[in-house]
């Protein structure tokens, strides 16, 4: 766990000191803001009553581009990332409906590919992501129906709390593939705006081997996000 912290705050120091950093016009920094629609990767295996589904969520990070090229960029981003998902399940004894919201500090790095005229062009991109899982909360309901004998049918109870981390279980770093399409538009020579959808797919457990026989989850994430970039000089 401590050589993963150390190793995260080395890749988001780098990625500030490179901020910072005012080369010429190649270099680029901004902000971005969107939503976030994701779910969980998950085999139900022998819970054939458990359905996961997506949920949403948002993000908001700040890019720095640097341009090798008017078509070849390479681009890094410092995002918090909610990874949130649903569990249901129907069977004899009632309902458990449970809303699961992950937050995530992430550093994608990739290439960035452009194409088309100065003032309106396209874009594709592709590379890979490393994270930290910050926190996680859940909540939701559960309806029973005469499980227990001193309980009357169809009692509800509603739960909103923090899910402490077990550092015997759960995996707190992720890495994995990213890719994007989408629009951008040159306002001025040192103003760009644009609008991306991203894939986020996780390529690491969230959880660790601490049993035999345990399934594997794994995090996928859909971003839709606008933003603005500015030319450093």
């Amino acid at each position: 766990m401590k050589k993963k912290g150390i190793i995260l705050k080395l890749c988001l120091s780098g990625f500030f000191l490179m901020s910072g950093v005012v080369a010429s016009a190649q270099w680029s920094m901004g902000v971005q803001a969107g939503y976030t629609h994701s779910y969980l990767d998950i085999s139900s295996g022998y819970m054939y009553d458990y359905k996961y589904k997506p949920l949403g969520g948002f993000t908001v990070g700040v890019p720095v581009r640097y341009s090798f090229f008017d078509w070849l960029d390479v681009q890094a981003d410092v995002s918090y990332v909610q990874k949130n998902y649903k569990k249901q399940r129907s069977s004899f004894n009632g309902l458990l409906s449970t809303d699961t919201h992950n937050h995530y500090l992430q550093l994608p790095l990739f290439a960035r590919f452009s194409f088309g005229g100065y003032k309106v062009r396209g874009f594709l991109s592709a590379g890979g992501y490393m994270g930290y899982w910050l926190s996680s909360r859940v909540s939701g309901i559960h309806a029973l129906s005469g499980v227990f004998p001193e309980s009357k049918d169809n009692d509800i109870y509603y739960f909103d709390e923090k899910m402490p981390f077990n550092s015997g279980r759960d995996n707190r770093f992720e890495a994995g593939l990213t890719g994007g399409v989408g629009v951008q538009y040159q306002a001025t020579p040192k103003i760009q705006f644009f609008v991306e959808g991203r894939y986020y797919h996780g390529l690491t457990d969230m959880q660790k081997k601490y049993q035999y026989g345990r399934v594997p989850r794994y995090n996928s994430t859909i971003a839709f996000q606008i933003g603005c970039m500015f030319n450093l000089y």
